[in-house]
Protein backbone atom coordinates (compact mmCIF):
# COMPACT_ATOMS: atom_id res chain seq x y z
CA UNK A 1 0.00 0.00 0.00
CA UNK A 2 1.41 2.88 -1.14
CA UNK A 3 1.96 5.84 2.23
CA UNK A 4 0.24 9.31 1.32
CA UNK A 5 2.38 12.52 0.97
CA UNK A 6 1.41 13.80 3.65
CA UNK A 7 1.97 10.90 5.62
CA UNK A 8 5.25 10.93 4.49
CA UNK A 9 6.06 14.42 5.29
CA UNK A 10 4.71 14.39 8.62
CA UNK A 11 7.13 11.48 9.61
CA UNK A 12 9.79 13.25 7.67
CA UNK A 13 9.23 16.05 9.65
CA UNK A 14 8.70 14.88 12.94
CA UNK A 15 12.26 13.26 12.86
CA UNK A 16 13.78 16.72 11.84
CA UNK A 17 11.78 18.52 14.93
CA UNK A 18 13.09 15.84 17.25
CA UNK A 19 16.62 16.55 16.33
CA UNK A 20 16.32 20.43 15.65
CA UNK A 21 15.59 20.17 19.70
CA UNK A 22 18.29 18.13 20.45
CA UNK A 23 20.94 20.81 18.93
CA UNK A 24 22.06 24.41 20.46
CA UNK A 25 19.01 26.31 20.99
CA UNK A 26 21.37 29.35 20.35
CA UNK A 27 20.73 28.03 16.52
CA UNK A 28 17.00 28.84 16.51
CA UNK A 29 15.01 32.12 16.42
CA UNK A 30 12.13 30.22 18.30
CA UNK A 31 12.50 27.70 21.32
CA UNK A 32 10.84 24.61 21.52
CA UNK A 33 8.18 26.27 23.98
CA UNK A 34 7.58 29.39 21.74
CA UNK A 35 7.51 27.24 18.93
CA UNK A 36 4.32 25.11 20.89
CA UNK A 37 3.06 28.50 21.85
CA UNK A 38 3.27 29.28 17.56
CA UNK A 39 1.53 26.26 16.61
CA UNK A 40 -1.13 26.39 18.76
CA UNK A 41 -2.30 29.88 17.48
CA UNK A 42 -3.34 30.79 14.23
CA UNK A 43 -0.66 34.01 13.74
CA UNK A 44 1.36 31.78 11.01
CA UNK A 45 -1.58 30.47 8.79
CA UNK A 46 -3.23 32.47 5.66
CA UNK A 47 -7.04 31.19 4.99
CA UNK A 48 -7.99 29.62 1.78
CA UNK A 49 -9.80 32.95 1.04
CA UNK A 50 -6.77 35.44 1.09
CA UNK A 51 -4.37 32.43 -0.79
CA UNK A 52 -6.89 32.99 -3.37
CA UNK A 53 -6.22 37.09 -3.78
CA UNK A 54 -2.48 36.93 -3.02
CA UNK A 55 -2.17 34.84 -5.72
CA UNK A 56 0.05 36.38 -8.86
CA UNK A 57 0.49 39.83 -6.46
CA UNK A 58 3.94 40.93 -5.79
CA UNK A 59 5.13 40.68 -2.57
CA UNK A 60 3.75 37.00 -2.13
CA UNK A 61 5.77 33.40 -3.02
CA UNK A 62 3.90 30.64 -3.07
CA UNK A 63 5.94 27.34 -2.21
CA UNK A 64 4.44 23.63 -3.33
CA UNK A 65 6.22 21.28 -0.79
CA UNK A 66 4.54 18.21 -2.35
CA UNK A 67 7.05 16.35 -4.94
CA UNK A 68 7.96 17.21 -8.24
CA UNK A 69 5.79 15.21 -10.03
CA UNK A 70 2.49 16.34 -8.40
CA UNK A 71 3.67 19.66 -9.34
CA UNK A 72 3.95 19.13 -12.84
CA UNK A 73 0.48 17.57 -13.26
CA UNK A 74 -0.83 21.18 -11.54
CA UNK A 75 0.00 23.72 -9.01
CA UNK A 76 -0.97 26.81 -7.90
CA UNK A 77 -1.01 30.36 -9.79
CA UNK A 78 3.02 31.54 -10.10
CA UNK A 79 3.98 28.92 -7.24
CA UNK A 80 7.58 27.23 -6.75
CA UNK A 81 8.01 23.88 -6.48
CA UNK A 82 10.64 22.92 -3.69
CA UNK A 83 9.85 19.16 -2.22
CA UNK A 84 10.06 18.38 1.13
CA UNK A 85 13.45 16.57 1.37
CA UNK A 86 15.30 19.83 -0.15
CA UNK A 87 13.36 21.96 2.06
CA UNK A 88 16.46 22.91 3.93
CA UNK A 89 19.03 22.57 1.45
CA UNK A 90 21.58 25.12 1.67
CA UNK A 91 19.94 26.47 -1.79
CA UNK A 92 16.57 26.27 -0.70
CA UNK A 93 17.54 28.36 2.68
CA UNK A 94 19.29 30.21 0.81
CA UNK A 95 16.17 31.44 -0.74
CA UNK A 96 14.35 31.61 2.25
CA UNK A 97 16.52 34.47 3.28
CA UNK A 98 16.52 36.69 0.35
CA UNK A 99 12.87 36.52 0.16
CA UNK A 100 11.99 39.95 2.09
CA UNK A 101 8.04 39.11 1.15
CA UNK A 102 5.67 36.77 2.50
CA UNK A 103 6.73 33.53 1.81
CA UNK A 104 3.49 30.66 1.66
CA UNK A 105 3.95 27.18 1.80
CA UNK A 106 1.04 24.50 0.83
CA UNK A 107 0.91 20.89 0.15
CA UNK A 108 -1.50 18.38 -0.99
CA UNK A 109 -3.33 19.20 2.38
CA UNK A 110 -2.85 21.25 5.52
CA UNK A 111 -1.39 18.89 7.40
CA UNK A 112 1.52 18.06 5.13
CA UNK A 113 2.61 21.22 5.08
CA UNK A 114 2.21 22.14 8.65
CA UNK A 115 5.52 20.62 10.37
CA UNK A 116 7.40 22.00 7.93
CA UNK A 117 6.37 25.61 8.08
CA UNK A 118 6.66 25.81 11.79
CA UNK A 119 9.82 23.91 11.45
CA UNK A 120 11.04 27.16 9.43
CA UNK A 121 9.40 29.62 11.79
CA UNK A 122 11.59 27.85 14.40
CA UNK A 123 14.84 28.74 12.20
CA UNK A 124 13.94 32.24 11.73
CA UNK A 125 12.19 32.08 8.62
CA UNK A 126 9.43 34.64 10.24
CA UNK A 127 8.00 35.69 6.63
CA UNK A 128 6.71 31.86 5.97
CA UNK A 129 3.56 30.78 6.54
CA UNK A 130 0.83 27.77 6.10
CA UNK A 131 -1.62 27.69 3.55
CA UNK A 132 -5.26 26.51 5.03
CA UNK A 133 -6.27 24.04 3.23
CA UNK A 134 -3.58 23.18 0.71
CA UNK A 135 -3.61 22.77 -2.79
CA UNK A 136 -6.99 20.31 -2.55
CA UNK A 137 -8.74 22.89 -1.69
CA UNK A 138 -7.94 26.10 -3.89
CA UNK A 139 -9.46 23.40 -6.60
CA UNK A 140 -12.68 23.07 -4.71
CA UNK A 141 -15.51 25.51 -5.46
CA UNK A 142 -15.92 28.96 -3.76
CA UNK A 143 -19.61 27.41 -2.47
CA UNK A 144 -17.70 24.57 -0.57
CA UNK A 145 -17.06 26.14 3.12
CA UNK A 146 -13.58 25.42 4.77
CA UNK A 147 -13.68 23.83 7.80
CA UNK A 148 -10.60 23.53 10.00
CA UNK A 149 -8.94 19.39 10.32
CA UNK A 150 -10.06 18.73 14.12
CA UNK A 151 -7.37 15.91 14.17
CA UNK A 152 -4.31 16.72 11.53
CA UNK A 153 -2.57 13.82 10.86
CA UNK A 154 0.96 15.56 11.66
CA UNK A 155 0.39 17.16 15.38
CA UNK A 156 3.78 18.79 15.55
CA UNK A 157 2.61 20.40 18.86
CA UNK A 158 2.25 16.80 20.58
CA UNK A 159 5.86 15.83 18.80
CA UNK A 160 7.43 19.30 20.32
CA UNK A 161 6.33 18.46 24.10
CA UNK A 162 7.51 14.77 23.81
CA UNK A 163 10.48 16.07 22.75
CA UNK A 164 10.71 18.78 25.40
CA UNK A 165 10.19 15.84 27.88
CA UNK A 166 13.00 13.75 26.65
CA UNK A 167 15.48 16.42 26.59
CA UNK A 168 14.56 16.98 30.00
CA UNK A 169 14.58 13.57 31.26
CA UNK A 170 18.13 13.08 29.37
CA UNK A 171 19.63 16.36 31.08
CA UNK A 172 18.72 15.39 34.12
CA UNK A 173 20.15 11.65 33.80
CA UNK A 174 23.56 12.69 31.83
CA UNK A 175 23.86 16.14 34.61
CA UNK A 176 26.91 15.06 36.81
CA UNK A 177 25.60 14.29 39.91
CA UNK A 178 27.57 16.21 43.49
CA UNK A 179 30.42 14.71 44.85
CA UNK A 180 29.41 13.01 48.23
CA UNK A 181 30.46 14.90 51.08
CA UNK A 182 32.30 13.24 53.86
CA UNK A 183 30.14 12.91 56.95
CA UNK A 184 31.66 14.59 59.83
CA UNK A 185 30.96 13.34 63.07
CA UNK A 186 30.34 16.48 65.65
CA UNK A 187 32.91 16.10 68.47
CA UNK A 188 31.86 14.21 71.15
CA UNK A 189 30.96 16.48 74.47
CA UNK A 190 33.49 15.74 77.05
CA UNK A 191 31.55 16.44 80.64
CA UNK A 192 34.35 16.33 83.42
CA UNK A 193 33.41 14.10 86.07
CA UNK A 194 33.61 15.10 89.44
CA UNK A 195 35.96 14.03 91.95
CA UNK A 196 35.09 12.63 95.28
CA UNK A 197 37.24 14.07 97.89
CA UNK A 198 37.75 11.05 100.66
CA UNK A 199 36.41 11.42 103.60
CA UNK A 200 39.29 11.79 106.38
CA UNK A 201 39.23 9.98 109.95
CA UNK A 202 37.60 12.70 111.58
CA UNK A 203 34.58 12.71 109.13
CA UNK A 204 34.48 9.26 109.42
CA UNK A 205 34.05 8.96 113.27
CA UNK A 206 31.56 12.29 113.31
CA UNK A 207 29.42 10.35 110.90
Amino acid sequence: MKMPASLIGGLLFAILSLLSCRQNSSSFALSPEETLRLAASSDYKVTPQDGRKFMGQQGYTFVDVRPASAFARGHLESAINIPLQHLLDKESRAFFSKNPGTIILYGKDEAEANGPCLLLRQIGYENVHLLEGGYEYQLAPDSVQYLPPEQPHYDYASVMAKAIEEDRREEEATRPKPAPQPVVKAPKEIIPQKKTKPKTAEEEEGC
